[in-house]
C-alpha cells in the first residue's frame, strides 16, 4: 500500500479490525484480572490474608488491590514515554506479558497457610506489577485506536476500548456463574477460585502474537522523527493543564467502573444474594457495555463528545440513589441485574466518550504519554481505592445507601471538567 493520504491524514496500513484487536486484547486482560479480583475478594482475602477477622482480611485485599494502583502513575510516564517514542505497536507487546505475569501471580502464589507472610508480599508485588503495565496499556491502546479509525469515526473505534472492558467483565461473569455450576461455594473458597486467572492467562498468548503482527500506526510514523527527540518532561510541562483536565474527568469514569466491579461483594455482604447471583449481575453489566458502548461511539461522533458525556454523568447521578435504594428494598437477582445495566448503561456512554476525548485533548507525539498519566492518575487517586473506601465506608455508617452517595458526588465533580472542555474536543 503506498503513503497517499485520506483528508489530509496518513491512509492506515493496518486493517480496521486488526488494529481494534490489537488494541482491545490487552485491555481486556488487564480489565478481566481487575475485576476478577474484585469479584473473588472475599475468598483471596482468606487464601492470602490471616484468619481471624474476616473483615479485616477483606479489607486487607483492598488495599492490596489497591497497592497495584499506585505503581500505574510510574507505568504510564515509563511506558507511555516508550510508546511515544519508540511506537505503539513496541509499547503494546509489553504490557501484555507484564500484565500475564502479574495474572500468573494471583493464579499460582502459594497460600498465608503455607508460606506465611511471604504470600500478602507475593500478591501485592503482583499487583504492582499488573499496575505498572497497565498504567501504560491504556494510553497505548487509544492511541492505536484513534490513529487508526477512518476520518469521523474516532468516537466510535475509541469506544471499543471501553467495550472491551465491558467484555472482560462478561468473560469474569460467566466464568463465575460456570465455576459455582460446577463447585460448591466451599470448594471455590478453598481454591478453585483460582481457575478464573488460569482462565485469564490464556489470553496473554494471543494478544502478544496479534500485537506483533501488526503494523504501527500511520499517525506516528508521520511524526516518528520529532518523538525520538521530544523530551517528555518538557511535553508534560507544556500539556499539564490537559492532563489535569483528563484527570478531572476521569474521576466519575473510574469511580462508576469500580463501583461496578464491586457490586459482587456489595451483593454478597451487604444485601445477601449468592455467589452465582452475584456474578449474573456482572454478566448483565457486561452485555449492557457490549451493546451500548459502540453506540456512545457513534453517537458521541454524530452530536459532540460533549453532550454525550453530559447525559452520562447527569444519568449517573439521577439513577444512583433509587437504584441502590430499590436493589436493597428487593434484594434478588433480577433487581441486581437491573440495577448493574442501569448503572452500566449511562457509564457506556460516559466512558466510551472519555476515551474518545482523553484521546483528542493530545498531540500524536505525546497522545500515549498524556492519556497513560490522565487515565492512571484518575484511576490511582479516585478508583484503585474504591473497594477499600466503600468498605470502610459502609462499615463506619452502617448505612447500605453510602455507595449511592459516593457515586453521585463523583458525578457532580466530573460535571466541572465537561464543562470546561473546549470546542476543540466538543465533537
Amino acid at each position: 500500500m503506498d503513503a497517499t493520504t485520506i483528508d489530509g491524514r496518513p491512509r492506515p496500513t493496518t486493517t480496521g479490525t486488526k488494529a481494534i484487536a490489537a488494541a482491545t486484547v490487552g485491555n481486556l486482560l488487564e480489565i478481566y484480572d481487575f475485576i476478577a479480583y474484585g469479584m473473588f475478594a472475599v475468598p483471596i482475602s482468606m487464601a492470602f490474608f490471616p484468619a481471624g477477622n474476616d473483615d479485616a482480611a477483606l479489607l486487607l485485599t483492598f488495599v492490596t488491590f489497591g497497592m497495584g494502583f499506585l505503581a500505574r502513575p510510574l507505568g504510564a510516564f515509563v511506558i507511555g514515554a516508550y510508546a511515544d517514542h519508540y511506537g505503539r505497536k513496541a509499547a503494546l507487546s509489553v504490557t501484555i506479558l507484564m500484565m500475564a505475569a502479574g495474572t500468573a501471580v494471583i493464579a499460582f502464589c502459594p497460600t498465608y497457610a503455607s508460606i506465611g507472610v511471604a504470600a500478602p508480599i507475593v500478591v501485592t508485588l503482583g499487583r504492582i506489577l499488573q499496575g505498572f503495565s497497565a498504567g501504560g496499556e491504556v494510553g497505548g491502546a487509544v492511541a492505536t485506536l484513534i490513529e487508526n479509525a477512518p476520518p469521523g469515526r474516532r468516537g466510535f473505534y475509541s469506544a471499543l476500548q471501553q467495550m472491551s472492558q465491558g467484555c472482560a467483565t462478561l468473560m469474569v461473569g460467566i466464568v463465575g456463574v460456570a465455576m459455582t455450576q460446577s463447585f460448591s461455594q466451599a470448594e471455590i473458597m478453598a481454591g478453585h477460585w483460582r481457575i478464573a486467572f488460569m482462565i485469564g492467562l490464556l489470553i496473554a498468548p494471543i494478544g502478544f502474537f496479534i500485537r506483533l503482527s501488526v503494523d504501527e500506526t500511520p499517525e506516528f510514523l508521520a511524526v516518528a522523527k520529532a518523538a525520538h527527540k521530544s523530551n517528555t518532561l518538557r511535553l508534560i510541562a507544556t500539556h499539564y493543564p490537559r492532563i489535569l483536565l483528563g484527570l478531572g474527568l476521569m474521576v466519575l469514569w473510574t469511580v462508576a467502573t469500580y463501583i461496578s466491579n464491586y457490586f459482587t461483594t456489595y451483593a454478597v455482604r451487604e444485601i445477601h444474594l449468592s455467589l452465582r447471583q452475584s456474578y449474573a449481575g456482572q454478566i448483565a453489566y457486561g452485555i449492557t457495555m457490549l451493546i451500548i458502548c459502540p453506540l456512545a461511539g457513534n453517537l458521541s461522533d454524530a452530536i459532540g463528545r460533549r453532550i454525550c458525556m453530559i447525559i452520562g454523568a447527569v444519568g449517573l447521578a439521577v439513577v444512583a440513589f433509587p437504584s441502590f435504594w430499590f436493589l436493597i428494598q428487593n434484594p434478588s437477582l433480577i433487581s441486581l441485574c437491573v440495577v448493574q445495566a442501569t448503572i452500566g448503561l449511562f457509564l457506556a456512554i460516559y466512558a466510551s466518550t472519555a476515551s474518545t476525548v482523553l484521546g483528542e485533548l493530545f498531540p500524536t507525539t505525546f497522545r500515549a504519554t498524556g492519556v497513560s498519566l490522565s487515565y492512571a492518575l484518575g484511576v490511582t487517586i479516585f478508583g484503585g481505592f474504591t473497594p477499600a473506601l466503600v468498605t470502610a465506608l459502609l462499615g463506619y455508617t452502617g448505612d447500605k445507601l453510602s455507595i449511592a452517595y459516593y457515586l453521585i458526588a463523583a458525578a457532580v465533580f466530573s460535571m466541572v471538567p465537561i464543562l470546561l472542555m473546549g470546542r476543540r474536543v466538543a465533537k
